[in-house]
């Protein structure tokens, strides 16, 4: 009688924990069932919602964090056509999100912004700036038609430059420089252990000299000029920092005066902002 308790003992621990590795299979990777209900969703939706093109399944992938599948689709014909899907296990179509990436074109904007960004990284990787650190990113920027009926949309959100998203052109071959001179915008931190205007005003003007030299254009500067960062401790109070400084204004005669008054502008707006929480 021991025996046989002891064997079904057995028998419902082992099941049990079979049952406990099927599930933590089922969350982290998923099963064959749903990866194959995925699959035929995904196939059915392409042929129902996008007859006659020439989208393909790239790859079906498992999101554990959110229990579904996820799709990427892609197109041999177009560089700036390609999208996901999310599937759910039980093989039902969540999210297509070939609205926002190919129709509102934030697939060709980001092949563009790479395109910029890959310039501007030639650029500082042969500049010497007198400074103890700095860092740097880039992008064009673009906006759409929609963002413009919010009511907090400020200058710092959408800047007069910006080029309208929803004019770009499908898989079209831009000029990128001269993208660079209508909306790119350069974006730099600097750690320096001189921290004012004249110092602010002196980095920036040697930025625009290499980019020029570089030819390579840009509309606006947004420049933090701070102190350096100790290895224990708070980094030391002070700054220097402009936003959306527009190109034009990047020349000598001025310049200390200009970047003073950006600089008072920006923390009057970042106040304002704290005072309405």
């Amino acid at each position: 009688m021991k025996q046989k308790f002891i064997k079904a003992l057995k028998y419902i621990l082992s099941t049990l924990a079979i049952f406990a590795l099927c599930w933590l299979v089922d969350m982290f990777w998923g099963n064959p069932v749903s990866y194959l209900l995925a699959t035929r969703t995904a196939q059915s939706h392409l042929v129902t919602t996008y007859p006659g093109s020439d989208f393909y399944i790239e790859r079906i992938g498992y999101n554990f964090k959110f229990q579904d599948y996820y799709v990427k689709i892609n197109s041999p014909s177009s560089i700036d056509t390609h999208f996901s899907l999310s599937i759910t296990k039980g093989g039902k179509l969540l999210l297509d999100t070939y609205d926002s990436g190919v129709l509102k074109r934030f697939n060709t904007a980001n092949r563009l912004n790479d395109e910029y960004r890959a310039l501007v990284a030639r650029v500082f990787s042969n500049l010497s700036l007198p400074c103890d650190y700095h860092t740097n990113y880039s992008r064009l920027e673009f906006y759409l038609k929609e963002e413009l009926q919010h009511r907090t949309i400020s200058l710092y959100d959408i800047p007069p430059y910006a080029i309208n998203q929803g004019e770009l052109v499908l898989d079209k071959p831009y000029d990128i420089p001269e993208l660079g001179r209508r909306a790119g915008h350069l974006i730099i931190s600097v750690d320096s252990e001189t921290v004012n205007t004249d110092q602010a005003a002196n980095i920036m003007l040697n930025i625009k000299a290499h980019f020029d030299q570089a030819g390579l254009p840009f509309a606006a500067m947004t420049f933090d000029l701070q102190y350096p960062k100790p290895h224990n401790g708070l980094r030391p109070e002070g700054e220097v920092c402009v936003a959306q400084f527009i190109y034009e204004d990047i020349y000598e005669e001025g310049m200390v005066e200009r970047v003073a008054q950006a600089d008072k502008e920006l923390k009057e707006h970042y106040a304002k902002l704290d005072a309405i929480g």
